[in-house]
């Protein structure tokens, strides 16, 4: 086979890898922290990621950045 063409294998393993990006893609997409969008800012040394009107009555989640404070948001959404 000349260099550079796709054999049957390596076609089978771009076409799963799609498969998975597009799956991963959609996951991250339907995050209670994309779909509700809650307010994300910093609190003293910590990020906080809040819906609701405080975090005494609203869902929230902390972390040392803003993402890790959306996924602890999106892990206590869940429950």
């Amino acid at each position: 086979m000349p260099e550079g063409y796709l054999t049957a294998s390596d076609s089978s393993w771009v076409a799963q890898h799609m498969i998975e990006s597009l799956h991963e893609m959609a996951s991250e997409q339907t995050r209670p922290s994309i779909l509700f969008r809650p307010k994300i800012y910093k609190d003293g040394s910590q990020w906080c990621c809040l819906l609701g009107e405080d975090i005494m009555s609203g869902v929230v989640g902390f972390g040392e950045s803003p993402d890790k404070a959306t996924r602890e948001f999106d892990r206590v959404w869940v429950g």
